[in-house]
């Protein structure tokens, strides 16, 4: 990928531009976008609704890629505000991923789920999701909620990093959160559960999105590390869903009145989690693997290489420079 291509990309980090003027360019972006997804949802509305879901996280990875140099309670209020946001919509995604979620445990064990067992559950979820799905969308006002606090959200914003220009401002909160991440890894190696495992995932897709950013300093490295950033946390994603669907099968907010059919799938949702899990530790353990002060300190060394290369490369002189 050219440096020419990259710049044209939205959600990264471009040449010639400070710190502010990169990250307040982002954060519109993406509450522009978040806003006219919700305004025009179209047929897919599910799929709306996921595509604003990762907005807001990739808003709230922008404001904890630069904590330190908020006001304390600034950064609290615009967290608040986004993650009640995204609590608000949290229920139509997670009717949808149930669902996908019986269709991957019926490809991955199809001789072990009997036809009419998978139909009856996937009655059941599908019904879920249509009656969330119109609870948001045309019944309450939920849908015009979310789109009031995205708005008043931003207005709310304060402007980031006005005090500093460079790397000096990313660099301790990239270090927080990596280091953040090696320690949710060591506690849900030492003590696995649906919630340890959770909060792994929340700090790996940080992570990634940190990592997604700064791509432009090294793109073929930063890439390729991204994108295993990404198959970590989809696999992350994959053990907690398996475990959401067998806790409202095991609470009975998912009926099965064959007894043996609910015995099973339990039983299958145990195998995959086991499955998933065994894939998640290596892969995490190697992304891992260095200390926040190492891997923080090549990015710095990396991002003075690419402030200079950029700054004098005739390909990118139309760029403003601020």
């Amino acid at each position: 990928m050219t440096k020419t291509s990259l710049c044209q990309m939205g959600y990264v980090f471009q040449p010639n531009q400070s710190i502010a003027v990169n990250l307040n360019r982002i954060l519109s972006e993406q509450l522009e976008k978040a806003l006219e997804s919700l305004e025009n949802p179209g047929q897919e509305k599910e799929e709306t609704i996921h595509d604003v879901r990762k907005r807001i996280k990739k808003i709230r990875s922008l404001f904890r890629l630069v904590r330190s140099d908020l006001k304390k309670k600034d950064f609290k209020r615009q967290n608040k505000q986004y993650r009640t946001i995204a609590h608000l919509i949290s229920p139509v995604r997670d009717a949808t991923v149930m669902c996908k979620t019986l269709e991957k445990l019926q490809q991955t064990y199809p001789d072990r789920i009997s036809s009419s067992q998978y139909a009856a559950l996937k009655k059941a979820l599908v019904n879920r999701q249509h009656q969330v799905s119109s609870q948001f969308f045309e019944v309450t006002a939920t849908l015009q909620t979310v789109a009031d606090g995205l708005r008043q959200a931003h207005l709310k914003a304060p402007e980031l990093c006005q005090r500093c220009t460079g790397f000096s401002v990313l660099r301790p909160n990239l270090k927080t959160m990596y280091r953040q991440a090696r320690k949710a890894l060591q506690v849900a190696a030492r003590r696995p559960s649906s919630d340890h495992y959770h909060e792994l995932r929340k700090e790996v897709k940080t992570i990634g999105y940190h990592t997604r950013l700064l791509e432009p300093i090294w793109p073929e490295l930063l890439e390729a590390y991204s994108s295993e950033l990404k198959q970590l946390g989809e696999l992350l994603g994959d053990d907690h869903d398996c475990g959401v669907l067998a806790e409202e099968i095991e609470t009975g907010r998912i009926a099965l009145r064959a007894k043996k059919a609910r015995e099973t799938v339990l039983q299958l949702l145990d195998e995959q989690r086991t499955t998933l899990q065994q894939q998640i530790h290596p892969l995490a353990n190697r992304l891992f693997a260095e200390k926040a002060g190492e891997l923080v300190g090549r990015y710095c060394q990396y991002w003075k290489l690419w402030q200079t290369e950029t700054r004098y490369d005739p390909a990118l002189e139309h760029l403003q420079t601020v």
